[in-house]
């Protein structure tokens, strides 16, 4: 009977156990989430863009949106169970300000915090147990991973050394990245009274549709430290507005400025130049003419702009008759190739006598990246002149040849400068050396070989040496062929010297040779 009330005891108190075990299941299963209820959903915006969610944020939003504007589709959600939002939010936008919003919800009440500050938007949101999307949520990773894009794409824009920014279609900025605002700051333009919309700094300019070649404006800004910025704008258009980009192109524009004006220095430099001057590209077509080319070519200037070929631009030579004539064109035509070559070696250097009795000199000289460049000089009066200094040269060695008297001429350095035929026969000396080679030192060995033993040739070194007042003299030397000479050295101007030598009347008894000397002395 014991035995029995105890497994009796026993049975109730595990239902008992087991009972109450179901019913703590059944109330912790069916118990309201009260804590869902307090979960808060935190945003950040900046200049309207999301920039940062707390997980729980994330998940109330569906990948479309994150594709979409945001923060309008929220704001507007909000707005249906906060109606003063978009008012308060106007009117926190120029100084920034905090503030709470509360309204009751069916599940409880809801509270939205605020906080403003210049572009920067933060919501912290409570009670709402209802996801803010009205589209299919999707999984956190899919979410964490768009935030990610967002926030890689964010990072680029702001760290892009060019301004960006967009504009709505009534010219209204909307978003801009960390250098327009920089640049914004620097620039001397006028602010308005709200930190946002941010200032318009570009207006106009071309907006190219979709799928287009885009085009570009440069347009300058004012700084505030009194210079000003050159930067070049590329708009782009959208069913919504613009994208604009803007580069800072001030270095460029001053690298342009300073290459036009060193063509302009070379342009001016070149047309006062005597010389004619014409440059060809790579392709052979002239891009730089001066107009000493004009002058001395005849050619028209409206033909030369017209940027002629090289073949062209000889031939048209040929015709004026400033080029050489050819017997056959075949010739002619090889020799314009040639020309082309040579040039481009740097090695064409060519005299062209033309048939109207003038001279030019042709030089062709390369150039960086193809190009070569033909120096076109008139050389007339030059060899003129050259011809007739020659004929006077020659004339004047004609008359000292048909002298008697042997002459030498000096100049101030001891080289010889000239001789006759009666020097050439006396001294027995080449006419053919070259007299630019021969000095004092040269003409008085051979004068020694040729007489005997004399001091007269060491004076003469001497005063053909000697710098300061000279005065002429003369003496006498016997050769070794029994002839006597008289030779005189007389001062000429400029610390030149005249040596000349004449024979005398009567001839010496050529000197004994050594051999005769040693047989009659043994």
């Amino acid at each position: 009977m014991a035995h029995l009330f105890v497994e009796f005891a026993v049975t109730l108190l595990l239902g008992a156990l087991l009972g109450a075990m179901a019913f703590y299941s059944w109330t912790r299963l069916f118990k309201p989430p009260q804590q869902a209820a307090n979960r808060q959903l935190e945003f950040h915006f900046h200049n309207r863009e999301l920039v940062g969610a707390c997980p729980h944020a994330r998940r109330s939003l569906s990948l479309e949106d994150l594709d979409e504007d945001i923060y309008h589709q929220l704001i507007d959600r909000l707005s249906g169970v906060f109606p003063d939002l978009q008012t308060r939010l106007s009117e926190a936008a120029p100084r920034g300000a905090k503030f709470t919003l509360c309204e009751v919800v069916k599940n409880g009440p809801a509270t939205l915090h605020v906080e403003v500050k210049g572009g920067d938007l933060k919501l912290q949101l409570s009670g709402l147990e209802a996801p803010l999307s009205r589209k299919i949520l999707v999984d956190s990773d899919h979410a964490a991973a768009v935030a990610s894009e967002v926030a890689v794409l964010r990072a680029s824009t702001d760290s892009a050394p060019y301004l960006s920014w967009r504009e709505t279609a009534d010219g209204t900025v909307d978003w801009i990245n960390q250098t327009y605002a920089a640049t914004t700051q620097d620039a001397d333009v006028e602010h308005g009274a709200n930190l946002w919309p941010p200032t318009r700094l570009f207006t106009g300019g071309p907006v190219t549709p979709a799928g287009a070649a885009p085009q570009s404006k440069r347009s300058t800004l004012v700084m505030k430290s009194g210079g000003q910025k050159t930067f070049e704008v590329t708009r782009f258009g959208s069913d919504t507005g613009t994208i604009n980009f803007a580069v800072d192109v001030d270095a460029t524009v001053k690298a342009e400025e300073s290459l036009r004006s060193f063509m302009q220095t070379l342009t001016q430099t070149f047309a006062t130049l005597p010389i004619g001057l014409a440059i060809f590209d790579r392709s052979r077509a002239l891009m730089m003419f001066n107009p000493a080319l004009t002058d001395l070519t005849s050619l028209e200037p409206q033909w030369l702009a017209a940027r002629p070929t090289l073949y062209d631009f000889v031939n048209q030579l040929r015709e004026k008759r400033i080029l050489p004539e050819r017997r056959d064109f075949a010739d002619w035509r090889k020799k314009i190739t040639e020309l082309e070559q040579s040039a481009a070696d740097g090695s064409y250097c060519e005299t062209w006598t033309l048939p109207t009795g003038q001279t030019y000199r042709v030089t062709g000289q390369p150039h960086p990246q193809g190009a070569v460049a033909f120096l076109l000089e008139d050389i007339t009066a030059e060899m003129s002149l050259t011809r007739k200094f020659r004929r006077e040269l020659a004339l004047n060695q004609t008359m000292l040849d048909h002298l008697p008297e042997a002459l030498a001429l000096f100049a101030d350095d001891g080289v010889i400068c000239m001789t006759n035929a009666a020097y050439d026969t006396l001294w027995d000396a080449d006419p053919e050396a070259a007299l630019d080679q021969l000095t004092i030192t040269d003409a008085s060995k051979l004068w020694q070989a040729n007489s005997v033993p004399t001091p007269i040739w060491g004076d003469a070194r001497d005063f053909v040496t000697q710098r300061g007042d000279r005065s002429e003299w003369t003496d006498t030397a016997t050769l070794t062929n029994g002839l006597v000479v008289t030779c005189r050295f007389q001062p000429l101007a400029g610390g030149a010297t005249l040596v000349a030598f004449t024979r005398c009347q009567r001839t010496a008894t050529p000197p004994p040779q050594t051999t005769q000397l040693t047989a009659v002395s043994s």
